[in-house]
């Protein structure tokens, strides 16, 4: 059984966004993506480019992961999240203000949560380099 980090692995596309509970638009995602590889993540799109190290713990439940920030303009920082993983959807709930993973997919207003919804990206031409 493969572990939830090399299920990870490859392009993902982002497909919806809520911050702060509420959503933007399409218009506002565009053609943002991640790619992850090994416990490297890169997060091309909406104005901006990161990139860091991932780590997730299986354990805890729900799953959680931390990132930390190694390029672009929140270099430095750490953030904690909680996600599932269904196939070809990542669904993922970050704290964007640092602290603790949030105990559930749940992002108010001033909250500084953020709800992430991904697509694997199956078009090459497509992949973030």
């Amino acid at each position: 059984m493969k572990k939830d980090i090399d299920r990870l692995q490859g392009n993902w596309r982002l497909k919806s966004l809520i911050v702060d509970g509420a959503a933007l638009s399409a218009g506002m995602i565009g053609d943002a993506r991640v790619l992850i590889e090994g416990d490297k993540f890169r997060s091309l799109g909406m104005g901006a480019t990161f990139e860091g190290l991932m780590r997730v713990d299986v354990s805890r439940k729900p799953k959680s992961f931390s990132i930390k920030f190694t390029r672009g303009p929140e270099k430095g920082n750490v953030n904690h999240g909680i996600y599932e993983l269904r196939g070809d959807k990542w669904r993922l709930c970050i704290a964007t203000k640092g602290g603790p993973p949030p105990a559930a997919f749940v992002s108010e207003p001033g909250s500084g949560i953020a709800i992430e919804v991904l697509e694997r990206d199956v078009d090459p031409a497509a992949a973030v380099v």
